[in-house]
């Protein structure tokens, strides 16, 4: 009897000893964890306009660009028609 009880009491004595370790350093290690893996996923921000709106303003952009350029080439013509 002597003997089972002395395991008895060295099994309670490790698991206790486990569970104050555990109990201890979980919420640390589930800190850590989330630290971990908050730096690691960083995604882009969300974005708030489609790819549309930005084809739109490409779009017009260029057609002022283009439009701009056309009266340039109709001055220097004018200019070349007048000497």
């Amino acid at each position: 009897m002597a003997v089972s009880s002395r395991k008895m009491r060295l099994c309670s004595a490790i698991g206790g000893a486990a569970l104050l370790f555990t109990a201890a350093a979980g919420p640390a290690l589930a800190e850590d964890a989330k630290a971990q893996q908050g730096t690691a996923e960083q995604q882009p921000p969300e974005k708030h306009h489609s790819k549309a709106k930005g084809a739109l303003a490409g779009a017009a952009g260029g057609a002022l660009y283009q439009h701009h350029k056309n009266k340039k080439a109709a001055k220097k013509q004018e200019k070349q028609q007048e000497k």
